[in-house]
């Protein structure tokens, strides 16, 4: 611990170790968590939240921003980064294919009767229990 304080203090920090196998882990599953925003959006209205996740890790797995750009990178790593984003391409593909289901879905009465029966059947729930 004294090293590491000594280090810090003296200017000579080490070289950070990369931990991609972690960064690429919380990518998957963001992007697992925003295909599922997405689907839930089209009666629940969580598209909006789904498409910022999937731009996020769209972003995020940009080959070039990705650790600097740098060649240094594994092929497994990369190969893992290209499924991810091949992966968030589908995902804005779904987001944009469920943003206009709602739209045809608003031009219709489909949430008032969704949601009036989800009401009603709480309501009776409600007063007999």
């Amino acid at each position: 611990m004294s090293d590491r304080v000594d280090a810090l203090f003296s200017g000579d920090l080490p070289e950070p170790t990369a931990n991609h196998e972690a960064r690429l882990e919380r990518l998957n599953q963001t992007v697992w968590a925003a295909i599922a925003l997405n689907i839930l959006g089209i009666p629940c209205w969580t598209s909006v939240p789904g498409a910022a996740l999937t731009l996020w890790v769209w972003f995020a797995t940009d080959p070039d921003s990705f650790d600097g750009g740098d060649d240094a990178t594994p092929p497994a790593i990369r190969e893992q980064l290209d499924q991810i984003r091949r992966r968030a391409n589908v995902a804005l593909t779904l987001c944009i294919a469920a943003l206009l289901v709602q739209i045809i879905l608003l031009s219709t009465s489909f949430y008032e009767r969704l949601w009036g029966a989800a009401a009603a059947l709480l309501r009776q729930l409600w007063q007999s229990g």
